[in-house]
């Protein structure tokens, strides 16, 4: 009966992986449109003294054709982030400099920054990174071009700075995750988004009621995502290029990683439900795999589907490590599968009984 019950689950996943992989490929053929509509670049920042110096240097590269500001927000630091901002202003003759100024909109966290970020910035598209990302050259370039009459909001890709196992585990996790997304946006449903490299018309984002339309979420780049998605007649794209390809650092410990995880597990819970059921099919795949053995599983039942479910995994990575040249990456490839058993089938536990999502030292 395990062994029945764990191939249909096996099955299941295959369809799973093929829908991803497929999907991420639809998602890649988005249009492109030569034009140079005005730009707003916006970085949150709250305590980044560590990476702010990498993020802004990145920035001082990028080129552009057309008008383009470069917004950082200071999100009420207490540590050398504020001096510099300062010091690179003068570097940077695009930088702009705000600090948050209380609570508008009863927003809290990122969104009540990028929120006031937006309100005082003037490009036509918004496109926004996190103070711990490199962006390439061409970001900007790049991304606009995707911007025909129809799109509302484009996100792109971001890989972990993969300098130890540790970061190189996440940097696999990350590509999976947005492949994922990609994946959603092929086949017409919005299932996650993230901020660190995300962009949208300014119309768009005013039609769906901005950040105070879109109301309080620990994941606030996903929920305006999926609000331009559902709630609006925009079209939303997420394409494979390697030219926005954004790279951000890991997180430095396991519990910053756990806390990552949690606070994104909790800001989907509202996923669409197409995305909740295929997503179920994971959970349950990995869950198996980890029980089943306690309950009578016989070996050789347990090892084949182990080996299906890896070589399913292998061909959804095969996608963004092909595409963006990270193939080295495969060489960690049993440890993340290890770690991804493990967090899958933990995670729904740790959001529904973990208590409050903590973000740059604050409860949200």
């Amino acid at each position: 009966m395990l062994t029945t019950l764990l191939f249909i689950l096996l099955a299941l996943y295959f369809i799973k992986i093929l829908l991803f992989y497929t999907g991420a490929r639809r998602a890649d053929a988005a249009p492109t449109v030569l034009h140079t509509p005005s730009v707003s670049v916006l970085v949150a920042a709250r305590n980044e003294e560590d990476n702010l110096d990498r993020c802004l240097a990145s920035l001082a590269q990028l080129h552009y054709r057309g008008a383009l500001e470069i917004i950082v927000i200071d999100d009420q630091s207490t540590d050398r982030t504020p001096e510099i901002l300062d010091a690179w202003k003068e570097r940077i003759p695009l930088l702009k400099v705000l600090r948050t100024e209380g609570q508008v909109y009863e927003l809290r966290g990122k969104a009540n920054a990028i929120a006031q970020a937006i309100d005082r910035s003037t490009g036509e598209i918004i496109m926004t990174t996190d103070a711990d990302c490199a962006v390439p050259p061409d970001w900007v370039e790049e991304t606009v071009v995707r911007y025909d009459e129809q799109t509302g909001c484009v996100c792109g890709h971001t890989f972990i700075q993969d300098d130890s196992v540790f970061s190189a585990m996440q940097a696999l996790d990350w590509a999976y995750l947005l492949t994922i997304a990609s994946a959603g946006v092929g086949w017409g449903f919005a299932l996650s988004a993230v901020g660190n490299n995300m962009s949208f018309r300014r119309k768009a984002y005013h039609d769906v009621g901005g950040y105070q339309g879109v109301g309080f979420s620990v994941t606030e780049d996903f929920a305006l995502f999926k609000a331009i998605a559902y709630k609006s007649d925009w079209v939303v794209r997420y394409p494979l290029n390697p030219a926005t390809l954004v790279v951000s650092a890991p997180c430095a410990t396991a519990v910053d990683l756990f806390r990552q995880k949690r606070r994104w597990g909790r800001g989907g819970l509202d996923i669409h439900p197409i995305g909740f059921a295929i997503m179920s099919i994971g959970f349950l795949m990995n869950a198996a795999i980890l029980a089943f053995p306690f309950f009578g599983l016989p070996l050789l039942s347990w090892g084949v589907a182990l080996l299906g479910k890896s070589i399913g995994d292998v061909v959804l990575l095969s996608v963004p490590l092909s595409k963006f040249r990270r193939m080295h990456l495969f060489k960690y490839f049993f440890i993340f599968e290890f770690y991804y058993l493990l967090y899958v089938t933990l995670l729904p536990f740790a959001v529904v009984f973990g208590g409050r999502v903590v973000w740059k030292g604050r409860k949200l």
